[in-house]
């Protein structure tokens, strides 16, 4: 951020709030910044020069999937992304949640959907990561091999066409150790028989998970509800036991979400459609599907500012 001169920050014409956003040390205005609810964020872009300017730098670094994924792959976090795309893979579930919605969740695992093809190769990148195959119980690379023989051999053999997309789980795992305390990070490979991006959409129990990152992209099917509202829809009558559907719903109300049951005989009346058809991500036509966009890509939606990798919003109803 360009350094601003005694006799700008002095100029009659600058509010108080635009001076201190002006002059802050950097870890003080991400602290003010990050207790303004998103809705304020987007407001306060329009306000002013001086505030679009300052919150366009501050979306450039909280809405940047690499920083974000530094903790993951401190080292590689622009590899990862290029890995996704190689395996045509999806990050979806809390990681991505908790990056819209600008926060942390303790003990919060990292899910990564994507079909059978792509596993291996994926696998084989997060070893080089430092992360371990966690069912190993003879080498890393024996397990690995041998399960994904089976779940292939299992998928070719499956004729049930009601069975669910996931079709399995491999589980990843390394160890940080910190000056006070050693802490896991997992990482879970789960792969399913259709489209990634189809199952995240039609098939998570709850509007509030319905986001995703894949190479060049993040996307939040509801931001409206999810980031402005914090209520989560069920948009799915799962069959799971009453303990899981507990769980989930008692995790992401203890995360600050209204869990809003689904109704019988059509949609929830409150939840508000978009009104177009036809959405645009990155010169990619979307037809068909009635849902609200939040997406990054450098210089791609000028009405939140072009700044290379930024976070963008472009969605109608997040008003």
């Amino acid at each position: 951020m360009a350094k601003i001169s005694n006799a700008t920050t002095r100029d009659a014409r600058l509010s108080k709030l635009e001076c201190l956003l002006l002059t802050a040390p950097h870890p003080l205005l991400f602290r003010i910044l990050s207790f303004w609810h998103l809705s304020d964020i987007l407001a306060s872009d329009r306000v002013s020069c001086v505030l679009h300017n300052v919150v366009r730098y501050y979306k450039s670094i909280v809405w940047n999937p690499d920083i974000f994924f530094e903790r993951w792959f401190r080292d590689s976090p622009t590899e990862f992304r290029r890995t996704l795309g190689e395996c045509g893979a999806a990050v979806s579930g809390s990681q991505i949640t908790q990056f819209l919605d600008r926060t942390i969740y303790d003990e919060s695992d990292m899910d990564i959907f994507l079909r059978i093809g792509g596993v291996q190769h994926m696998g084989g990148w997060l070893e080089s990561q430092g992360y371990t195959y966690s069912e190993s119980d003879t080498s890393d690379y024996e397990a690995f091999s041998r399960d994904l023989l089976r779940l292939s051999s299992r998928i070719i053999l499956e004729r049930n066409p009601t069975a669910t997309s996931i079709k399995g789980v491999f589980d990843y795992a390394r160890y940080i150790a910190s000056t006070t305390v050693i802490f896991i990070q997992k990482i879970q490979l789960i792969v399913v028989d259709t489209n990634p991006i189809h199952h995240i959409i039609f098939d998570f129990h709850s509007t509030a998970v319905i986001n995703y990152m894949v190479a060049d992209a993040v996307v939040s099917v509801f931001p409206r509800s999810t980031l402005l509202l914090h209520k989560s829809y069920v948009v799915r009558s799962r069959q799971e036991t009453i303990a899981r559907t507990m769980q989930w719903k008692n995790k992401y109300r203890e995360r600050g979400y209204q869990i809003i049951r689904k109704r019988t005989g059509g949609a929830h009346p409150d939840l508000p459609p978009d009104p177009t058809s036809t959405l645009t991500i990155y010169g990619n036509a979307v037809q068909d599907v009635n849902f609200e966009v939040l997406g990054w890509r450098s210089g791609r939606n000028q009405e939140f500012g072009g700044n290379e990798r930024q976070l963008h919003t472009a969605t109608k109803n997040a008003k």
